[in-house]
C-alpha cells in the first residue's frame, strides 16, 4: 500500500459516525465559494496603456481581481483611491468606475483575473478592500497562469474555476480579520468602517449626508471635509455612486419594478432614478436588464 493510500485509510478510520439518521443530512455548507465562470487572465506591462484602457472602459458585469506584481500604483474605485504595492490584490466589483493612477514607472506588471459568478454576495467581504497576498496565493495565481496558457487542455475552464474559487475563499476569510491599515487612509479607517456599516443599515430615504453624519455623531461639514481630504472625492458624489451600485445589483438579481428599485435606492421618483442611471451607465435601466 503506497503512502497516500495508507494515510487515506488512517484518516478515514478517524471520521466520526453520525449520531442519528438525521445527521446524515447535515454537512458543511459553503460560506464564500462562488463557482467563478468564464475566467479570463491577461496582464498589463505598460502604465500608459493601463491608464488609457481604464479611461476608455465602460461599466461591465464582470469581477476583476487586480494583482500588482511589479510597480506600485493606485486603483481609484468610484472615486476612492486604494494604494497597491507589489504583492497586493484588489477585487473590482461589477459596474464600478475605476481608474489606475500614480503608477511609479512606465514598466509595470499587473495581472488581471476577470470572471463572472451568479453568487456575487459571497464575495461581499472583499468589497472596498486591498489585501496582501501570501505564498499560497501566489502559487495559485501561478497555477492559473500556466493553466490558462495551456490551450490544449480541454478542462482548463474547470481547473481555473476551482483554483480561483479556493483563492477567493482564502481572501474572504482573511478579510474578516483585516486591520484598519488595510483600509485607505489610516487616520480615516475607523470612520470608514463605520460609514460602510451605516450605509448598509440606513433606510433608503436616508441615503444622504445629513442622516449619515447624524449616525456617525459628526457634523455634516466635518464629515464632508474629512472625506474629501482623505479620498479626493466629494462625499455627495460617493453617495450617488453608492445608490447607483445598489440599483444595478437589484436590476441584475431581482425582478423588482423600476419604481420599486427607485424607492429602495433612495430616489424621489422613478424619473429621477432613470436620469441618474443614464448619466452613470450610458443606458436606460430597461436596456441594462435585457
Amino acid at each position: 500500500m503506497n503512502q497516500p493510500l495508507r494515510l487515506l485509510h488512517q484518516n478515514a478510520r478517524r471520521l466520526p459516525t453520525p449520531p442519528s439518521p438525521a445527521a446524515y443530512f447535515e454537512g458543511c455548507r459553503r460560506r464564500h465559494a462562488c463557482s467563478p465562470d468564464d475566467v479570463l487572465l491577461f496582464s498589463r506591462i505598460d502604465s500608459h496603456e493601463l491608464r488609457r484602457r481604464s479611461a476608455e472602459s465602460h461599466l461591465h458585469r464582470r469581477f476583476c481581481l487586480v494583482n500588482c506584481l511589479e510597480t506600485a500604483g493606485t486603483v481609484s474605485v468610484d472615486g476612492v483611491p486604494f494604494a497597491l504595492e507589489p504583492g497586493n490584490a484588489h477585487l473590482l466589483f461589477p459596474h464600478s468606475n475605476h481608474q489606475f493612477l500614480n503608477l511609479k514607472d512606465s514598466r509595470i506588471l499587473w495581472l488581471m483575473v476577470t470572471f463572472e459568478t451568479t453568487e456575487p454576495e459571497r464575495l461581499a467581504p472583499l468589497r472596498q478592500l486591498t489585501l496582501k497576498l501570501n505564498a499560497e496565493d501566489h502559487r495559485d495565481l501561478g497555477r492559473m497562469v500556466s493553466c490558462f496558457s495551456d490551450t490544449t487542455d480541454g478542462n482548463r475552464g474547470d481547473t481555473l474555476s476551482l483554483i480561483l474559487s479556493q483563492l477567493l475563499c482564502r481572501l474572504c476569510d482573511r478579510a474578516g480579520d483585516r486591520a484598519p491599515a488595510d483600509i485607505p487612509g489610516r487616520a480615516f479607517a475607523g470612520i470608514w468602517q463605520r460609514l460602510q456599516k451605516e450605509l448598509e443599515s440606513l433606510p433608503p430615504e436616508d441615503l444622504r449626508i445629513a442622516p449619515l453624519a447624524k449616525r456617525l455623531h459628526i457634523s455634516d461639514r466635518h464629515l464632508r471635509e474629512r472625506f474629501k481630504a482623505q479620498f479626493g472625492v466629494q462625499l455627495g458624489t460617493y453617495l450617488r455612486n453608492y445608490r447607483i451600485r445598489r440599483a444595478i445589483g437589484l436590476l441584475a438579481s431581482t425582478r423588482l419594478t423600476f419604481a420599486e428599485i427607485s424607492d429602495r435606492c433612495g430616489y424621489r421618483s422613478a424619473s429621477s432614478f432613470h436620469r441618474a442611471f443614464i448619466r452613470h451607465t450610458g443606458m436606460r435601466p430597461a436596456e441594462f436588464r435585457k
